[in-house]
């Protein structure tokens, strides 16, 4: 089945070139919008599978539709950022967008569009997972298989957590800790720093070894009102975006402050269970988070 696609772009001859070019290569264009209000309408009544955004809307951002198209359609399209000017000029403002990347208009094309639905596919990139949990058992039901299929896809595995976590999560995978990195997490989480220090280095280490994908459990020590560490957690989707890295983030109720469990779903994409993953209502861009703390 062909994809469907929508294009925002406030320059007519471009949504007429582009939009020949990708039926010609496949794509079935089925809108075109010029501002962010009818994109946002187009969206709402075509469904398209994937909505491709010029980065300048005449006096609009084009960086503030990818939200509005996230809260206003339920699931939200995949979303290409397009634009005539230079990835580099926009890294940062792609990293925290809800979009699967960036394409120059000179190379766009069905191909380029696909590698990136791909990439998203298989999971390329890092995913940033929180696990809510109150008893051991729902602390191994959500991260004992993340754990097995990291050790059947011959991914690094590292957890980082108390020994009490440690030793739960020893039992539940048997006799296949041979394969997993086992830290304590007092060590490595010293401060904000010292954390991102000490996964970058690893990641780096094992990557470099040859590994497609780092899997991290790490267990949650976030003292309450810690506003630097809060900021940490906001950024490691950011930071660490196109690093092939899956993290499960453990937030114990029993334990934490009421108000570092809460942030758990602003601060990270996904929440996971024991019946897999899903996406978090009140995942904050980490501008926005972060803004708040003061």
């Amino acid at each position: 089945m062909a994809l469907r696609a929508l294009i925002v772009d406030d320059d007519p001859a471009f949504m007429k070139a582009a939009g020949g070019l990708l039926e010609r290569e496949g794509i079935d264009v089925v809108g075109l919008a010029s501002s962010t209000a009818h994109a946002v309408e187009q969206a709402e009544q075509l469904q398209p599978d994937v909505v491709l955004i010029d980065i300048e809307l005449g006096e609009e951002s084009g960086f503030d539709l990818p939200w509005r198209l996230a809260a206003a359609t339920e699931p939200a399209p995949n979303m290409i950022m397009i634009s005539t000017h230079a990835a580099a000029e926009f890294v940062d403002l792609v990293a925290v967008s809800p979009v699967l990347g960036f394409l120059s208009k000179l190379d766009l094309s069905v191909g380029a569009i696909r590698d990136l639905l791909h990439d998203r596919a298989h999971g390329h990139g890092c995913r940033h997972e929180a696990l809510v949990y109150s008893t051991s058992e729902e602390l191994v039901a959500g991260t004992a298989p993340f754990v097995h299929q990291g050790l059947e896809a011959a991914d690094d595995v590292l957890v980082v957590m108390r020994e009490p976590g440690r030793a739960l999560l020893s039992e539940a995978v048997g006799g296949e800790t041979a394969g997993i990195t086992f830290v304590d997490a007092i060590d490595w989480y010293r401060t904000p720093q010292h954390a991102f220090e000490q996964y970058t280095r690893h990641l780096r280490d094992r990557l470099g070894r040859g590994a497609d994908r780092v899997r991290i459990v790490a267990e949650a020590m976030l003292p309450e009102g810690a506003a630097e560490w809060k900021r940490y957690e906001a950024s490691i989707s950011v930071a660490m975006a196109s690093v092939p890295v899956s993290f499960i983030c453990t937030y114990d109720t029993r334990e934490l402050p009421a108000e570092v469990v809460a942030d758990a779903e602003e601060t990270h994409p996904l929440l996971r269970s024991a019946d897999g993953s899903r996406p978090s209502a009140r995942y904050a861009a980490p501008p926005a988070f972060t803004r708040q703390l003061g």
